[in-house]
């Protein structure tokens, strides 16, 4: 067979191979000047089939190509990308090949820009990296060497400035359940229980101190709006439930009496 014509197609560096007058394939500018491609050139089917999978092997490494220009990526993230587009898996492990050779991907690499992104953007905590990097296919003994540029101090002065930031919005709830919700949030970023537990003596819980008498008395009255019919025979009881539910909610004892003083001087305006 013998090509009779090349002609540029629309889209910019790609042209269309005719054989004996009639229209065989499309190719790169790259695969026309690998193989020398010009009119009156002779092609046997193997030498075809060769510069259809080289070009295939070209327009998957552009596509890469292409999908790495935006930030980095892990070779899990380009081969999914490259089989979306409908390549072959050999073609695509030719890619990837060619691409680690050229350092275009790095997954050591990779997993280090993003544990510095966890470190200094995200205030991640290492259970979250380690989560993120495997979903990315970041192989186990990466993912281990990478993390031991995390140390304890730095995650301790990570987790203090999330916790710091969360505790602004949790001032409607007494300091006993405030410290236990900013450890439960620091263990959902990624830290661990020992974190989370040296994270609390370094937070001030003056903002919550200052609403728990007021929080305090308007749960009694919701209480006791709910319950005192049931025990207004016994008085005692009624406080007895009306107490055992404050504790649960992390009133303390001191705060507690002097919510029920505060109440029954003002029980006309609540009920």
């Amino acid at each position: 067979m013998v090509i009779t014509k090349i002609e540029a197609q629309k889209k910019k560096g790609r042209y269309n191979i005719y054989l004996n007058d009639t229209f065989a394939f499309g190719v790169d500018e790259a695969t026309v000047v690998k193989y020398a491609l010009f009119k009156g050139t002779e092609l046997t089917k193997e030498q075809i089939d060769e510069i259809q999978h080289d070009d295939c092997i070209q327009q998957a490494y552009q596509k890469a190509l292409h999908f790495l220009n935006f930030k980095l990526r892990s070779t899990k993230e380009v081969y999914e990308k490259l089989e979306k587009l409908e390549f072959d898996e050999d073609i695509i492990n030719e890619v990837l090949g060619k691409l680690h050779e050229q350092n275009f991907i790095n997954d050591t690499f990779y997993a280090e820009s993003y544990l510095n992104q966890a470190k200094f953007v995200t205030f991640k905590g290492p259970k979250s990296v380690v989560f993120d990097l495997q979903k990315k296919g970041i192989s186990d003994k990466v993912i281990q060497t990478v993390l031991e540029g995390y140390t304890l101090k730095e995650q301790l002065e990570n987790a203090i400035q999330i916790a710091q930031s969360y505790l602004k919005g949790q001032k409607r709830v007494t300091p006993k359940v405030a410290k236990q919700k900013v450890k439960v949030f620091v263990m959902q970023k990624g830290y661990s229980k020992e974190i989370a537990e040296e994270v609390v003596p370094f937070l001030s819980f003056e903002a919550q101190s200052e609403m728990e008498a007021e929080l305090a008395v308007k749960e009694i009255a919701t209480i006791y709006r709910r319950i005192a019919k049931k025990y207004e025979e016994n008085e005692s009881a009624l406080w007895y439930q009306i107490k055992g539910k404050l504790y649960q909610k992390g009133f303390t004892s001191s705060v507690i009496e002097q919510a029920i003083a505060q109440f029954e001087m003002e029980k006309a305006e609540w009920i």
